[in-house]
């Protein structure tokens, strides 16, 4: 049965997915995609329960920057990259709404840990944008 295949492979990558350090990961095929992510907190509660004998890392103070509105997704210039260091307030990107271009704010200085959209994706209200880790 063809239907069962493609199950027994969805199962096998959602595994696979769960088992890595994999936060993101996108799969297109035929003009269409899929796209499966956890966020980074995730990964330490699954590694705290699974080994309660070792020692948790330190938890980073990590600020989700959510979508205000919804609209298209677009980076501002220079274009953020993971592991920037932020010193203060600067416009990341910004989401057009019907011809209106909203700003995404740092909202104050730390580092970038991970940018969750890509340029021209469209976006929803509450939707995680970027994760910054506060200092």
């Amino acid at each position: 049965m063809p239907g069962n295949n493609v199950v027994e492979r969805v199962r096998a990558l959602v595994q696979t997915f769960l088992e890595t350090d994999l936060v993101r990961l996108r799969i297109e095929r035929d003009g269409g995609h899929v796209e499966l992510r956890r966020r980074a907190s995730s990964r330490l509660a699954t590694a705290e329960t699974a080994e309660p004998q070792m020692q948790a890392p330190p938890v980073e103070n990590l600020d989700e920057i959510k979508s205000d509105l919804v609209g298209i997704f677009r980076f501002s210039r220079p274009a953020p990259i993971v592991g920037e260091l932020l010193d203060s307030d600067r416009e990341l990107a910004y989401v057009e709404a019907l011809g209106i271009r909203n700003p995404v704010r740092s909202l104050g200085s730390g580092r970038l840990v991970s940018v969750c959209c890509d340029d021209g994706q469209p976006v929803e209200y509450g939707q995680t944008l970027f994760e910054v880790a506060r200092v």
